[in-house]
């Protein structure tokens, strides 16, 4: 009986330091809190529920060795942040305290790839207005910053508009190598007037779009009129 007992408390111990031994073996790849990890594993890397320590700390979800999910975050220097995580960057609800000259401050609300956008999640775009044309896509390609403009008419793409007038909030207007705007900064507040043959091929109609596009990237604006 002793020696059962003896036998159980050496395998539970065993089976401790194994545990112990794993989770030093588990990475996490976000320098400031590399130190050490308590928590869950997953092919070596931080992966689930779990408690790192560095120079910071952070406890909450991981997923590949990042923070990813719900967690709280403390900075050395005493900032906190409590809320979602992506690829250890701050992304979604979460509420950020720190100190600004001397006082107690907090920044609330939605956070997108580490900064912080405001209380309410933006939307993509916004289409202010529009004017004879009957529908309007708007597709992010790539993470190019440009805006590019197509025009269909009866299910294919046309080119037979006329006076074409593009204004944009920043970037360069481009009529070479595509129709829109390179190198603009985001949000990008976008106008396009132009003049087109109406369905019946009988009248000319001035044709009108305003939009606001608020995301990053490479965006195609196609105007069905």
């Amino acid at each position: 009986m002793k020696r059962a007992i003896l036998f159980a408390g050496i395998l539970t111990i065993s089976l401790f330091v194994s545990v112990i031994n794993a989770q030093n073996d588990c990475k996490v790849l976000m320098p400031g809190i590399s130190d050490s990890y308590t928590g869950s594993c997953k092919q070596g890397l931080a992966d689930g529920p779990g408690e790192a320590f560095g120079i910071d700390q952070y406890k909450g979800k991981f997923k590949k060795g990042f923070p990813d999910g719900v967690g709280t975050y403390i900075w050395q220097t005493g900032e906190t942040y409590k809320g979602e995580w992506k690829k250890g960057l701050r992304e979604g609800d979460g509420k950020y305290t720190f100190k600004f000259m001397g006082r107690d401050s907090v920044l609330a609300g939605v956070w997108k790839e580490d900064k912080y956008i405001g209380e309410r999640a933006l939307a993509p775009y916004v289409i202010d207005y529009r004017n004879n044309i009957g529908r309007v896509s708007c597709m992010k390609v790539g993470d190019r910053p440009y805006v590019k403009y197509k025009f269909f008419r009866n299910g294919g793409e046309s080119n037979n508009i006329s006076n074409l007038l593009m204004q944009g909030s920043s970037g360069s207007e481009n009529t070479t190598s595509f129709t829109g705007f390179e190198q603009v900064t985001f949000p990008f507040k976008g106008k396009v007037i132009f003049n087109a043959p109406n369905s019946f091929q009988t009248a000319t109609i001035t044709c009108e779009l305003r939009f606001i596009i608020n995301e990053p990237g490479s965006w195609i604006v196609t105007m069905f009129y």
